[in-house]
């Protein structure tokens, strides 16, 4: 849910762009194409508020080599077909330096397709969801700052198999996200001994599932993995309880524990294991979230979540101006080559590039509960 507050600050800053001039002298331009309507509105504009309070930050510092930063934006309304023409136009139109969290295991996949990147030779960096096919061997330009869906599948049978929990249900999107999670658990849970009893796939934007409760009981599954996208992740968790389903519940990161409790309650949300990329975004127990909340508090909405979502798109801008800083505020190729060189230590979270095949910067992940507050208890 986008707060009336988020909303009007994302109103503002959009006006506030449109009244500089595009050409600039001296700017450094950087564009995120997302979804600020639809489904995964919420984080879309969790990810730009994350990354705007960021280059805010470098822009009172000073910017890059003196030049500021213009950070823009526009609609995609998750639309894979509207990714592609969007991120034509602003690499056409504004000449970004790179672009920042794009979001959409199909938008991407749609880029990938008309060879967008190809064409127009500029970054991008942040790139959600984590599907293993958009990382490894992925795309020179694509660099991923947080872990991916193989390193959280992974983590979360290693629990499940921990605790005794051999017997599990899969429910995911039918979407590239959805069915390439799906082989990978399928592939890991072969190696763990970890048995998938029953596989159920969601549409594509779905936020109603009803129709899998009873299919879902007659599994016999000990757990659910859900490799849902946010909205439904959300209706998941709130269908499958209120029809009394206790069976415990493992997502991956992209489900948010605002969203589920928006849209199940809290104490039906209770108890519902999250996997997670980053840090707590909510706790300062790092330099990196230090750093974070400090941006935040002076720069970002002062009724915006300290999510994760947030802090992802708070490291790729990081990330990116990092780069800059290295090219001395070039962009395409010459940003490319640096971030594929990078490696970072940020206070408790380090992004190594090469390490990661030139692309990927990390394989963190841990998993947090759902507490009777609403809150993410890692």
């Amino acid at each position: 849910m986008i707060s009336r507050f988020a909303r009007r600050f994302l109103a503002a800053a959009g006006l506030a762009f449109a009244a500089a001039s595009a050409m600039a002298q001296g700017t450094i331009v950087i564009a995120q194409v997302a979804p600020f309507s639809g489904p995964l509105a919420g984080n879309g504009l969790s990810n730009y508020i994350g990354a705007k309070a960021y280059f805010d930050q470098v822009n009172a510092a000073g910017g890059i080599a003196g030049r500021k930063i213009k950070f823009i934006r526009e609609d995609d309304t998750y639309k894979p077909a509207e990714t592609v023409r969007l991120m034509r136009l602003v690499a056409e139109r504004d000449r970004p330096a790179a672009f920042v969290n794009v979001l959409g295991s199909a938008n991407v996949t749609a880029l990938l397709k008309e060879k967008v990147f190809d064409a127009i030779e500029v970054p991008a960096v942040g790139v959600t969801p984590g599907t293993e096919e958009l990382r490894s061997p992925g795309h020179p330009l694509l660099f991923h700052v947080v872990g991916g869906d193989r390193s959280q599948i992974e983590t979360v049978l290693n629990h499940l198999r921990t605790v005794g929990a051999t017997r599990i249900g899969v429910v995911y999107q039918d979407i590239p996200f959805g069915t390439n999670g799906l082989a990978i658990a399928e592939e890991v849970g072969q190696k763990l001994g970890v048995q998938i009893v029953g596989k159920l796939a969601v549409p594509r934007g779905a936020d109603d599932v009803k129709g899998l409760v009873k299919p879902l009981a007659a599994m016999g599954a000990q757990t659910y993995l859900i490799i849902l996208a946010p909205n439904s992740g959300a209706a998941f968790v709130r269908d499958v309880r209120l029809a009394g389903d206790r069976t415990p519940i493992y997502s991956l990161s992209y489900v948010t524990a605002r969203g589920v409790t928006s849209a199940a309650g809290v104490e039906l949300a209770t108890g519902v294991a999250v996997a997670q990329v980053t840090p707590n975004p909510a706790v300062p127990s790092s330099g990196l979230v230090r750093d974070f909340h400090q941006a935040m508090k002076t720069h970002g909405p002062k009724d915006a979540e300290y999510s994760s979502a947030t802090l992802a798109g708070y490291l790729a801008a990081r990330t990116v101006v990092e780069g800059l800083r290295q090219t001395k505020g070039e962009g395409g190729s010459a940003l490319a080559a640096v971030l594929r060189k990078l490696r970072l230590e940020l206070g408790g979270y380090s992004l190594d590039f090469p390490q990661g095949g030139g692309t990927v910067g990390s394989r963190m992940v841990d998993i947090a509960v759902i507490s009777r507050s609403g809150a993410l208890r890692y």
